[in-house]
């Protein structure tokens, strides 16, 4: 998952509320009756009108003769970012957690398993192309969160955040497992001597690292760890830099990687969808260009640019290492070289961040939902005490299954290919099924039954591993 940038955490905070009414109703519809307003026009103008005070952009509201007319007054925000800003931050979404287990990935099912690699990239950068699309068709859409609202309404709208919720929750776990492990290699040693308390090394270290992240976490401003989830790029290109200098220096590319193990090829398919799952945020970047024209061909350029680095990695990982190639290539990297350190202590820490950068915005959600004064001490303390539980639901299930590869393979076969996959390709037909292109609308079918099949297979196969 494209986990490793702060707008991932942004493009998923949004809150439940509804939009602004994305469909006014049609004319035609509504009463006749030229000398009275309905009462439910009435209604809904009141309820409409309160969206559109809160809304950044003026969208003023005119009902005459029954009749509900919307106008713009003024543009949505113009955005910022250049087509290159816009290449890297797309770029440093994709770059995450899945790039270490890509060498593992592509050992067990053979280099020609890079053909799924290359499968998913297409799709999610085609789905990707339809949220952007999404947005340019209606410009009262800012989140992914609107676009599911719009295709299924209210109710749709909170089941989709649920599951985006659950996402993030899970890639957390994922952190915490990638911590203990890489802890563990740097301080192969320590471990809890405490008689009652007999737990893994991996697990011990997480416990002291999660103890550590802790304050962080009963942040309610932010702003003091967002900026260093930039991290995300330079900690990926650490990590390929890393494999290529033991590669070459030290450890060599010798080992024969099998044309194809087709036999494994399911218990790998979410590896390698996760590698592609920064949808969440993709309305906001579309949202953030100047120019959004050039949104489709930067899409296109920072796909490439991923897939490229991560079958470059895959190659180079498991023909240095083989066979014993690890679930997380940089537990690889011998402990003599002082490269080791470096790239073991960077994937230890840009983690820490991304707790609070998650966890927050799930903890607000709840503490609203809270009967006290948002200002009082006794919302704070229940709310400290709400997120210190979701951070330690993180840990007992990153205790409970304390595997990376089989951990991560769930994550992408039953959450990463839903949202990124199957979602996108649900909305485009609801919006858009009766208007497309016949080509347009037979990709997004072939594309929404070839996610199910992977979501299927790889979620049943993962879930039989870990269980």
């Amino acid at each position: 998952m494209g986990d490793s940038a702060h707008l991932f955490w942004e493009g998923v905070a949004y809150n439940l509320s509804p939009g602004p009414p994305l469909n006014a109703p049609d004319a035609d519809d509504e009463s006749q009756n030229g000398d009275q307003v309905s009462v439910s026009v009435q209604e809904d103008a009141v309820y409409a009108k309160s969206l559109h005070d809160q809304s950044d952009y003026t969208l003023p509201l005119i009902v005459q003769n029954d009749k509900w007319e919307v106008e713009y007054e003024s543009e949505k925000p113009v955005g910022t970012s250049s087509f290159w800003q816009a290449t890297i931050n797309t770029v440093s979404i994709l770059f995450g957690m899945g790039m270490l287990a890509i060498p593992y990935a592509a050992e067990q099912g053979g280099w020609f398993s890079l053909t799924l690699l290359l499968l998913f990239a297409v799709m999610c950068c085609f789905t990707g192309y339809i949220l952007g699309d999404c947005m340019r068709n209606n410009r009262l859409l800012n989140t992914y969160q609107d676009i599911a609202g719009e295709a299924m309404g209210l109710r749709g709208r909170l089941i989709f955040t649920i599951f985006l919720y659950l996402e993030i929750l899970a890639c957390l776990v994922g952190h915490t497992i990638s911590v203990g492990d890489n802890l563990a290699q740097i301080f192969p040693g320590l471990q809890s001597n405490l008689p009652w308390l007999h737990i893994r090394p991996s697990a011990f270290l997480a416990s002291v690292a999660m103890l550590i992240m802790a304050p962080t976490v009963l942040m309610r401003d932010l702003s003091y760890v967002a900026y260093l989830s930039f991290g995300g790029i330079l900690t990926s290109l650490t990590v390929v830099g890393a494999v290529a200098w033991t590669g070459v220096t030290d450890v060599g590319f010798t080992e024969t990687i099998p044309f194809a193990r087709f036999g494994r090829w399911r218990f790998i398919i979410g590896l390698y969808a996760y590698c592609y799952s920064g949808h969440p945020v993709v309305p906001s970047i579309y949202s953030s260009m100047k120019d959004p024209s050039k949104f489709h061909g930067m899409l296109i350029l920072s796909f490439s640019i991923a897939t490229v680095t991560y079958a470059g990695l895959a190659l180079m990982g498991s023909s240095m290492f083989g066979e014993t190639t690890l679930s997380q290539i940089t537990l690889n990297i011998p402990r003599n070289l002082t490269v080791a350190t470096v790239v073991l202590w960077t994937t230890v820490l840009t983690p820490l961040t991304k707790f609070a950068l998650g966890i927050v915005p799930i903890a607000t959600e709840l503490e609203s939902l809270l009967p006290f004064d948002s200002r009082s001490k006794l919302h704070w303390t229940v709310g400290t005490v709400i997120r210190l539980c979701i951070l330690l639901f993180i840990f007992a299930v990153a205790v409970a299954f304390p595997f990376f590869a089989r951990t991560l393979d769930f994550i992408g076969s039953s959450l990463s290919i839903t949202i990124s996959i199957l979602f996108p390709c649900a909305f485009d037909l609801i919006l858009h099924g009766r208007s497309m292109h016949k080509l347009r609308f037979v990709v997004d079918v072939v594309v929404l039954t070839v996610g199910t099949c992977f979501a299927v297979i790889g979620t049943w196969s993962s879930s039989n591993v870990l269980a």
